[in-house]
């Protein structure tokens, strides 16, 4: 009686968690492991993964009011902020880039680096490109060159996610918060996190929604060209 108890009990939960591990994975274009699926029900559980934490700015520290970002370089973005799904991965679920813009936005990463082979190089203003050493679903990333490779992104400061033409970055905190504010990027929900007591994730890494049209596809430009400065000077400075 006793096994059959646990048994049922064992099937019970099996088709819940089927459920919910379903219900996660039904609005994306790639299948996610159920590693990540857990992971996303503890971002859940801790309140990571609310509209209101992902779009709060009152955690951007900086020592300098200016960014690499005017209010005249970015309007507010002309449409609500898509459907998102806010763990791992961290995607969105509507408002995709149409196929020729992310064909545009591949080969304007092509344009502007190199691919990276490993070892140092001895230029350091030169791009690398290459996938991501963080986006655990696959992603096109740049990086810079010869970093300490301790560091939390391994010189990768934004990549491409090909399924949704979204983007990670690593903004200046002024940039950052001019971005949120204007519907055009929110925060992951695992930024300023310490994970494991070892790493901790840069508190203005952000997700910049995927650009629908040839105007958005500039402005998204415009957004790369401050992560590129913003980085490269925070490595120089460094």
């Amino acid at each position: 009686m006793f096994l059959l108890t646990a048994l049922v009990i064992l099937v019970i939960l099996y088709v819940l968690f089927k459920r919910n591990y379903n219900q996660y994975a039904s609005g994306l274009r790639e299948q996610p492991s159920y590693f990540l699926w857990l992971i996303t029900q503890f971002i859940n559980f801790k309140g990571w993964s609310k509209e209101e934490y992902c779009l709060s700015t009152n955690d951007f520290k900086s020592n300098d009011n200016s960014g690499y970002l005017t209010d005249k370089d970015i309007p507010i973005r002309n449409q609500s902020r898509p459907k998102m799904l806010r763990g791992l991965p961290h995607r969105q679920l509507t408002q995709q880039a149409p196929d020729d813009i992310m064909y545009e936005m591949h080969k304007h990463m092509e344009s502007i680096s190199i691919p990276r082979y490993g070892g140092e190089t001895i230029n350091n203003q030169v791009l690398l490109r290459g996938p991501s050493v963080i986006e655990y679903t696959g992603a096109d990333a740049l990086f810079l060159p010869n970093v300490n490779q301790k560091t939390f992104e391994k010189g990768e400061f934004v990549h491409l996610h090909s399924n949704d033409g979204s983007f990670h970055m690593i903004l200046h905190p002024s940039d950052a918060k001019l971005l949120i504010d204007k519907q055009w990027a929110e925060k992951f929900p695992l930024g300023g996190v310490n994970l494991f007591n070892k790493v901790k994730v840069p508190n203005t890494y952000l997700i910049v929604y995927a650009p629908q049209n040839e105007n958005e596809l500039k402005i998204w430009k415009i957004i790369l060209n401050a992560c590129i400065s913003y980085n490269r000077d925070k490595t120089i400075k460094h």
